[in-house]
C-alpha cells in the first residue's frame, strides 16, 4: 500500500479558458499537466493517479513517460466531485490522500513536502488544507491532504459529496496549513491568468 496516494484531477473542459484545454497550454516550456503531475510523481512514496475526461487521449498524451496511471472518468461532466470520487476509488487505500488540481503554475515539491509534514503531526482522521490570510479574509488553497479515515467517508458519500461536501459536514476535521506560498493558491482558469503568469497569450493552437 502506498504512503500517499495522490489524486491529480484533469479531466475539466476548461471552459472559462475558451478554446484551448488550459492543462495543454506551455508553461516553463511543457504543458501545465505535464509539469504538474512530474513534481507529484517526484514526491517520496507517492503513487499518482491522474482523472481523465475531457479531451483524454490529448492529455495522456502529454503524460507519456512519467511514473502516473491515467484513468478516465466516464461522469467527468457531471463535475469535480465526481472525478475526487473516481480518482480515490481508482487510488485505492493509502495511508494518506492528497487531491490536487492540475492547474497550479506555481506550485512545488517544497510546497508539497511542507503539507505532508503539517498533515502527518495532525491527529488520526484529519483533513489538512493550505490557508493564508489576505486583504480579502481566509483564503484557501490546494493541495488537500485526507487522512485513511477521511478518504473513506468521502468514498462511502458517493459522488454527490466530495471533499468540500465532507468539510461542510465535519469542519471539526480541518487542519490548517499555515502558508504564504503562492503555489497554493495561484491556478490559470483565464486567458488574463495565462497572461499574467507566463507573459504570453493564450496560443491559437496547442500541438
Amino acid at each position: 500500500m502506498a504512503d500517499i496516494a495522490v489524486i491529480l484531477l484533469a479531466a475539466g473542459e476548461s471552459r472559462r479558458m475558451g478554446e484551448a484545454n488550459k492543462l495543454l497550454l506551455p508553461v516553463a516550456g511543457e504543458p501545465l499537466v505535464r509539469r504538474t503531475a512530474r513534481l507529484l510523481a517526484s514526491l517520496d512514496n507517492a503513487r499518482v493517479t491522474v482523472v481523465l475526461g475531457h479531451e483524454a487521449d490529448e492529455v495522456r498524451a502529454a503524460l507519456a513517460g512519467l511514473d502516473v496511471e491515467p484513468t478516465v472518468n466516464p461522469a467527468h461532466a457531471e463535475g469535480q466531485r465526481s472525478s475526487v470520487y473516481h480518482g480515490l476509488i481508482q487510488a485505492g487505500n493509502a495511508t494518506f490522500s492528497m487531491v490536487t488540481p492540475a492547474d497550479m503554475p506555481r506550485l512545488t515539491a517544497a510546497d508539497c513536502i511542507s503539507l505532508i509534514a503539517t498533515h502527518r503531526a495532525a491527529p488520526d482522521g484529519s483533513v489538512t488544507m493550505p490557508m493564508r490570510h489576505g486583504p480579502d479574509g481566509t483564503e484557501r488553497g490546494n493541495p488537500i491532504m485526507l487522512s485513511g479515515a477521511a478518504r473513506d467517508e468521502v468514498v462511502s458519500g458517493g459522488i454527490n459529496l466530495g471533499c468540500r461536501g465532507l468539510l461542510d459536514r465535519r469542519p471539526e476535521l480541518i487542519q490548517i496549513h499555515t502558508t504564504t506560498s503562492d503555489g497554493f493558491f495561484v491556478d490559470l482558469d483565464t486567458p488574463e491568468a495565462y497572461l499574467a503568469e507566463t507573459g504570453c497569450p493564450v496560443p491559437a493552437s496547442v500541438d
